[in-house]
């Protein structure tokens, strides 16, 4: 590249100079004092500006740590009036960005250019755009951070040794609503500061390799920041800024651990700097070295999970297992209502092992969808099969979770999955805008719980029951917004294994649970929203696993199912709609019949609206049993009777 002369900004200095009134208000949180984050940096960190005429100039910092004068500048480059937006990358590499795609350059150790102006796709150019070109960043670790002009917050890499894309290109949106900033920059792998229209500066923090929003933006500085024309950063928590009144550079650090800046508003360079079409530092000058990525616990394998059932908007019951074969294959059956012994049951997993109980949800567009928790790495796994029953590929959704996830529908009919990690604070994930990817975990108020969530759709949102180490459960509304109420306890009552949650007509929730002892126990809101009543038992029964329960369609009142220590499933229901009052529990009479997993009530029609339970033998053989009812009222309930039997052995 030949190099062309302009007019140089002349040199800063070191001293910090008295803040005025525009000056950024920068916030220091309360709290018990923590030890500062370790941040390595090397000399001479580099920083980029692009003249009008296209040249590109480099400058250096002496001390990057803590904000010293930049020197220089030598003249690097041309041709880089091309691009609508040129940002710099690690390792000398830059990116420009014109209207027919993006455009790589870089520059060796050596100072010779071993690519320039290289065209290497035909995406992001609406990053040219004026309206856009503060809406991107490139981070220490090479990923092109951008705000689609939906709103959506997404991720790009190169790989120049390859010449290919991550994920071929692609990407799925990882947050939405990120149009509120009006500029964002990257302050080390992952840490994205976005200053609002009226001055304020966020940070957040994303961490690729579990797909965790560490943090999500969090207020660093409550104003001041619309008198900077450029922000960029040489990673570490570093900010330069060039200001629009004096055309200075000024230089910051933040502290994430402390809550502080350390180093604020250093002069390290002096007027003219707004002159430039772009100002841009290196991002990998300096380095955050804390780990932030969270390790992936050890997830054991679970004999006998109880099978997840749910009749899809085809009609037909698809029902979802983990087996012991292999071990723990994934398994799937679309059964025909009219003749669930004729279904077949197939892997669906290939040669992956999963634990735990997976989820089965509708999206609105009626593909269905199964969640399942993958030994390798604690990833929580995701696919879709179309209408045709052709499945999708698999969604590996990372996520480094100690729970298996579950997946409800928000009211708006989004999916939304929610799991738990080794610490058991829980995290959600949000079907987004597109209607078909998920965006990346977001953390929920909350910890210690150390069961599988129960997702129950409410009026409002949907309804969460979270079970913490000593057994007690809580609950909480989560809403499509990301917003979560308060944890609430329901009672003191201690339990075993996972509670079972139906709703009445209105979105009145009744729970059922085993305690250790074996005794089934209840708890019913008295209205919609209301705290729970006090729990009762529900006698009668020596309980072996949790129970699961549904409001049977035909009679209006609570029908629950568990299986006994002798290994027998027993049901019991209410005596008359909403009474809270409890039959004698009885076996449906089929005594050769043993389960080796607890069973699972569900809801279906064929020929009208009815339930059914299914449970597996020790050798995950299903078994399906509808309820049959004669004549209506109390005799209905007095004429309950089981049909059914097993299906074939999957394969």
């Amino acid at each position: 590249m030949s190099k062309r002369l302009t007019r140089l900004p002349s040199r800063g200095t070191t001293t910090a100079i008295a803040a005025v009134a525009v000056a950024p208000l920068l916030i220091a949180m309360p709290g018990t004092a923590k030890a500062a984050t370790t941040v390595s940096c090397v000399p001479d960190a580099p920083l980029q500006s692009v003249t009008t005429t296209g040249a590109l100039y480099q400058y250096k910092m002496k001390t990057p740590l803590t904000g010293t004068a930049y020197t220089g500048p030598a003249t690097i480059g041309a041709g880089f009036e091309q691009h609508g937006r040129t940002l710099s990358g690690p390792g000398q590499s830059y990116y420009g960005f014109k209207a027919d795609g993006v455009y790589y350059s870089h520059r060796n150790s050596a100072g010779g250019w071993t690519a320039g102006h290289k065209k290497i796709g035909s995406g992001l150019g609406f990053v040219a755009k004026p309206e856009n070109r503060d809406r991107a960043t490139v981070d220490r670790a090479g990923w092109i951070w951008t705000i689609e002009e939906s709103g959506a917050l997404k991720a790009y890499k190169y790989d120049a040794a390859s010449g290919t894309w991550a994920n071929g290109g692609s990407s799925k949106p990882l947050d939405e609503d990120w149009g509120r900033y009006t500029l964002i920059t990257a302050g080390d792998s992952g840490v994205l500061y976005g200053r609002t229209a009226d001055g304020k500066l966020y940070r957040s923090h994303f961490d690729m390799t579990t797909q965790r929003w560490l943090e999500r933006h969090v207020l660093v500085s409550s104003g001041g920041w619309n008198e900077f024309k450029s922000i960029s950063s040489n990673g570490g928590d570093t900010l330069v800024a060039t200001q629009n009144s004096t055309g200075n550079a000024l230089y910051y650090r933040y502290d994430d651990a402390t809550h502080t800046w350390p180093v604020s508003r250093v002069k390290v360079g002096a007027n003219g700097w707004t002159n430039f079409r772009e100002v841009t530092a290196s991002p990998d000058s300096c380095t955050l070295l804390t780990n932030v990525s969270p390790a992936s616990p050890a997830i054991p394998l679970k004999d006998y999970t109880a099978t997840t059932v749910l009749q899809g908007p085809t009609g037909k019951v698809e029902l979802a297992y983990v087996d012991n074969i292999g071990p723990c294959r994934l398994i799937h059956g679309s059964a025909d209502p009219a003749a669930f012994d004729t279904t077949i049951y197939t892997p669906i997993g290939g040669p992956e092992a999963f634990a735990g109980r997976p989820s089965l949800a509708t999206h609105s567009d009626g593909r269905l969808s199964v969640t399942a928790h993958n030994t390798a790495g604690a990833a929580v796994w995701q696919r879709y099969r179309s209408t045709t029953e052709a499945w999708g590929t698999w969604n590996n959704q990372l996520g480094a979770m100690a729970q298996p996830a579950v997946t409800a529908n928000t009211p708006s009919g989004l999916l939304a999955e929610f799991s738990a990690d080794a610490g058991g604070r829980p995290w959600y994930r949000l079907l987004s805008k597109n209607g078909s990817d998920f965006t990346a975990w977001m953390p929920l108020p909350g910890s210690g719980f150390s069961g599988p969530f129960t997702a129950v759709a409410a009026r409002h949102g949907i309804q969460l029951f979270g079970k913490n180490a000593s057994g007690t459960l809580s609950t909480a509304l989560f809403k499509e917004d990301g917003t979560l109420s308060a944890w609430t306890t329901v009672g003191s009552q201690q339990i075993i294994g996972e509670p079972a949650v139906m709703s009445y007509q209105g979105y009145r929730m009744r729970i059922f649970a085993t305690t250790a002892e074996g005794n089934v126990v209840t708890t019913a809101q008295t209205a919609e929203g209301s705290d729970f009543s006090a729990w009762s038992a529900v006698p009668g029964v020596a309980a072996a696993g949790s129970p699961s329960a549904v409001l049977s369609p035909v009679t209006g009142t609570a029908e629950v199912v568990v299986r006994d220590r002798q290994s027998q499933i027993q049901t019991t229901g209410e005596v008359t709609q909403n009474s809270g009052t409890w039959r004698n529990w009885q076996s449906p009479g089929f005594e050769s019949l043993t389960s080796a997993t607890d069973p699972t009530a569900f809801t279906f029609s064929e020929g009208g609206q009815t339930w059914g339970y299914t449970f597996r033998n020790a050798s995950n053989q299903v078994s399906i049993y509808r309820a049959q009812y004669t004549g209506t009222g109390a005799a209905a309930l007095s004429s309950l009777r089981f049909a059914g039997g097993a299906a074939p052995a999957p394969k």
